[in-house]
Order: structure tokens, then C-alpha cells, then sequence
């Protein structure tokens, strides 16, 4: 109870971040993702000097150089583009609110009703409830999206788009969550930081992001395309 006490007090405080940054201005968000980037890289190189050494100048350049780039730089970077360019905030703060509200459905439901690991070799504590519940009722409450003013827009026009969006946006993000938990074994860590408590580090809590952002960004463009 006092994890997830912690892990929600964490979580309000982020998506604070998030609101202030989305509604108060484009340089406000740049900056935030900035500081954000920089971190998660900062932690990605923490992690990578604790990888077993490199068989050869390939691994190692792919490692060092080229896999925070695309994992890490770009979505990111899209992310931006995304908003300030495109002009998408409201579907990206829908992203953000669809992610963090599956994150916490998916840890109650795991802990309460959670037998089936996931994937126990890469994150043990995830669990099939976990996913299913979280899954579920955030689709369900996706649908009704559509009906709130702010999140209106010549895109998603119906809950069926929606709920389109949060399946494949949960489903990166689960795989980005993933992704990370292999690199943390890989380097033998349990978190790839220590300033979000009860989360880890800020790679920890938008690994989901990197991997959902990409997604979310190609369901958009196909939907856009009537």
C-alpha cells in the first residue's frame, strides 16, 4: 500500500509537469522535454557503462551511439514536432492521460488479481490481469473522449477512433515498458534512476512514451487520411 501510495503521489506530481508544460506555452513544453531528454540520456549512459563488454566496434557503436538516438533522441524529438509543428497537444495530452491512467489500472489490477506473469524473465511483477484490466477500462473510458470538448478534433471524430488510438498506443507503450526492462537486465539494474520515487528514474517513467509516441503518430496520420 505505501508503493502504491508513493507511485500515485509520483504520478500526479508528473502529469502536473505535463499539464503546465502542454497548457502553458510551446517553449514551456520544449523545455520540459529537454530537461527530460537529457536525463533519460544521462541515465541510458549510466546503464551502458554496467552492459557486459562489447564483442566487437559494431555492438558497441550500436549500444553507445546509435540505440539512444532512435530509442531515446527521435521519439522525443517527434514528440515536439508533433505538438508544436502539427499542432496536436490536445491528442498528445490524451496520449500522456491514456498511458499513466494504464500504468496505475494495470499495477491495481495486478496486484489484486494478478497469477499470470507476462513475462517473467524481463519483468517479473507485470502480469496478464495487470495488462487485461488496465487494457480494458481504459479503452472504455477513451470512448468517451470524444464528448469532451478539449479533445474534439477533425481526426478522431468518433469513440471508435478513440478507443482505436488507446489500443495502440497501451500496446507500444507495454512493449516500450518492456524494451527498457530488458535493457536494465541487460546492464543488471533494477531502475535506471532514483529521482522519481516509487517510479525510478525519468527513463523509467516515459519508456512507455518512446515506443507509444512512434505508434500514436502513425495511427494518427492513417486516420487523418480520408
Amino acid at each position: 500500500m505505501k508503493t502504491l501510495i508513493t507511485r500515485t503521489i509520483t504520478g500526479i506530481a508528473y502529469l502536473g509537469i505535463m499539464a503546465f508544460a502542454f497548457f502553458y506555452s510551446k517553449y514551456a513544453l520544449i523545455a520540459i522535454f529537454t530537461v527530460f531528454l537529457f536525463i533519460a540520456i544521462f541515465e541510458y549512459i549510466h546503464l551502458a557503462q554496467k552492459f557486459p563488454p562489447a564483442k566487437n566496434t559494431m555492438q558497441r557503436i550500436m549500444q553507445r551511439q546509435i540505440l539512444p538516438i532512435i530509442w531515446i533522441i527521435m521519439p522525443v524529438a517527434l514528440l515536439i514536432y508533433w505538438c508544436i509543428v502539427l499542432n496536436a497537444i490536445n491528442i498528445m495530452v490524451a496520449l500522456f492521460i491514456i498511458l499513466c491512467m494504464n500504468d496505475s489500472l494495470a499495477y491495481v489490477f495486478g496486484i489484486s488479481f494478478g497469477k499470470h506473469k507476462l513475462w517473467p524473465k524481463v519483468s517479473p511483477k507485470k502480469s496478464w490481469e495487470g495488462f487485461f484490466g488496465g487494457l480494458i477500462c481504459t479503452m472504455a473510458a477513451a470512448w468517451f473522449l470524444i464528448h469532451i470538448p478539449y479533445f474534439q478534433n477533425d481526426v478522431f471524430i468518433n469513440p471508435y477512433l478513440w478507443m482505436g488510438f488507446t489500443f495502440v498506443v497501451i500496446i507500444a507503450g507495454t512493449f516500450g515498458d518492456l524494451a527498457e526492462s530488458m535493457v536494465k537486465r541487460f546492464a543488471n539494474q533494477k531502475d535506471s534512476g532514483a529521482i522519481l520515487p516509487g517510479h525510478g528514474g525519468v527513463l523509467d517513467r516515459i519508456d512507455s512514451v518512446l515506443f507509444a509516441v512512434p505508434a500514436g503518430f502513425i495511427y494518427w496520420v492513417i486516420a487523418s487520411i480520408r
